[in-house]
């Protein structure tokens, strides 16, 4: 797989990929991001199985095992996973980042610089590694059940030299675990050749295997090339293994005659180790050592290892180019990563968005706009609040004012009938039969009306309980009945009949007027004075009371 580019970054669950920095036989390893809220982010390392195996459902069944079986283990010298993702695409392990050198890199370099490892740096990284594979060995689940890890695969790709000085054993990916879900069949190998002991081969590893392969490590250190680099063939390699017949390291190190003789110090060191590294080979289980434990102990009663700044001195010296080469990686992808979200440098970085939580591979090819200056939004917020009160306010009196109009109209609609100043028609009445009015004598006629009189609302006051035939009729005063005359004799010029009832409505109130009983359908209570009976009015003109204008009947004013 490539590197990947800033503008082609992958999102996996919460962790953005950034470039491929090494590559397995079944996995690729990336400088990945964990993303958390609020702009919290970490780099960490993530293990990625490759798209041919992560259909297999044995490979994916292993590396779920590696991740569990690492999850159990802490212990200073064991890189630590964090995580585990699964999509419908992806298998992904995650681990801490360990900023430091290989140890394969760190024999490679040596080897082309014709350099000696000190050996008590050797020492050092062996010692940490066997404490680190005597946790793994001891591990139990939360019950207190022993797990029964077997590593299987101690190898110089697989530690890890920090920078701080500290020798720190990764990838469980072929780890042996009674709580492993896949199952390895009898007879199976699992590991690299060249570092498994005689029971390994038979498929049979345990505990003591992984002290065999960690002998074999600390005796490429110290000599400096690997142990069967001059076998042939697997065949050669597996017999020699199954042989036991393996150098010493003081032999070894004789047939390096271009590299210069060895100080004195370091080759008494040496001669020191040469029995703890060959009881290590042992064939016979009971004769090797029985734990990593054991023979940790053994090796710094022997050589007291090299300080952790001793240690991280040597390693960023052997390892300058490549440590440099892993901070310039590191930086750019930081920089790509701000640049990706609009952050500038000081800043806190934010998240892009936050990552879907759905199967399968999220590209990340948005970028999140830049959020506006804090005093800006601040102004901005202020004004829209300004004018969300005025508006508001503005609504308020609108509202008071509409309440208001119809408060008062609906006052004038009710003090209308009491107070306005319109009379009451002279012969608006309800009743069928109005009684005509009395005590009136106006000798000027009073011209035909148009058309019939509105009909009025009947009045307050209750009507008669006597039939309206037999009802006396109320006369005004004398003032009030003159009044009435001249607007009566006033009303033969005036225009219309209409007109003239306006004019009476106008100058004398119904009430005023007349008081004439209703005929009623049915009996009504009596007021509570009844004014003393009035004479018939005359109704000479009133036989009949209507004339014809053409073929329209129109009732005389003075007969209604």
């Amino acid at each position: 797989m490539s590197e990947l580019e800033p503008s082609s970054q992958v999102t996996v669950g919460r962790y953005v990929l950034h470039r491929q920095i090494a590559r397995g036989g079944m996995a690729t390893i990336h400088i990945a991001r964990l993303m958390g809220d609020e702009g919290f982010s970490r780099i960490v390392a993530a293990k990625r199985l490759l798209p041919e195996f992560a259909e297999d459902s044995e490979f994916v069944a292993m590396f779920m095992d590696e991740a569990r079986i690492a999850s159990k283990v802490h212990h200073r010298n064991v890189v630590p996973v964090l995580d585990l993702v699964t999509t419908s695409d992806d298998v992904m392990l995650v681990q801490e980042y360990v900023h430091g050198v290989p140890l394969h890199t760190i024999l490679r370099t040596a080897r082309q610089n014709k350099q000696h490892i000190p050996v008590r740096v050797a020492v050092s990284i062996a010692s940490q590694v066997l404490a680190g594979l005597h946790a793994a060995h001891e591990t139990t689940d939360e019950m207190g059940t022993p797990l029964g890890i077997v590593h299987r695969d101690v190898s110089p790709q697989n530690v890890m030299v920090s920078i701080d000085g500290s020798g720190r054993l990764l990838d469980f990916g072929v780890a042996k675990a009674t709580m492993a879900a896949h199952v390895t069949r009898d007879g199976t190998f699992k590991g690299k050749l060249a570092y498994s002991a005689p029971e390994q081969l038979e498929g049979k590893a345990n505990r003591q295997s992984d002290i065999y392969a960690l002998s074999v490590v600390l005796w490429e250190l110290v000599v400096g090339h690997r142990l069967h680099g001059s076998a042939q063939g697997e065949a050669e390699l597996v017999a020699t293994v199954m042989s036991g017949r393996l150098p010493s390291m003081m032999d070894a190190l004789g047939g390096e005659a271009e590299w210069g003789a060895l100080d004195a110090a370091e080759s008494a060191l040496i001669e020191k180790l040469d029995p703890i590294v060959s009881r290590g080979f042992a064939v016979d289980l009971s004769q090797r050592w029985a734990t990593a434990a054991e023979m940790e102990r053994a090796l710094i009663d022997a050589v007291t290892p090299a300080a952790a700044g001793e240690v991280a001195a040597w390693v960023k010296s052997i390892g300058k180019e490549f440590l440099e080469g892993r901070d310039k990686v590191i930086a750019a992808e930081e920089q790509s990563w701000r640049r990706a979200v609009g952050s500038a440098p000081g800043r806190k970085t934010p998240m892009p968005f936050r990552v879907a939580t759905v199967p399968g591979t999220v590209r990340t090819d948005t970028k999140r706009p830049p959020a506006p200056e804090s005093g800006r939004s601040k102004t901005i917020l202020v004004v829209l609040g300004a004018l969300v009160v005025l508006l508001g306010v503005g609504l308020v009196f609108a509202m008071q004012s509409k309440s208001e109009a119809t408060r008062a109209t609906e006052a004038a609609k009710t003090a209308t009938p009491a107070t306005a100043p319109t009379p009451a028609p002279v012969a608006a009445v309800t009743a069928p039969t109005p009684a005509p009015v009395a005590a009136v004598a106006d000798p000027v006629a009073t011209p035909p009306a148009t058309e019939p009189a509105p009909t009025e609302p009947a009045p307050t006051e209750p009507a008669a309980t006597e039939p309206a035939a037999a009802a006396p009729a109320q006369v005004p005063n004398h003032d009030q009945a003159a009044d009435l005359g001249s607007a009566l004799a006033g009303s033969a010029h005036a225009g219309t009949p209409k007109e003239t009832a306006k004019t009476v409505r106008r100058r004398w109130p119904a009430k005023a007027i007349v008081k004439a009983p209703e005929p009623a359908l049915a009996p009504a209570p009596a007021p509570a004075a009844a004014p003393p009976p009035a004479p018939e009015p005359a109704k000479d003109d009133c036989n009949p009371p209507y004339y014809y204008e053409g073929q329209k009947k129109i009732f005389k004013p003075n007969c209604i």
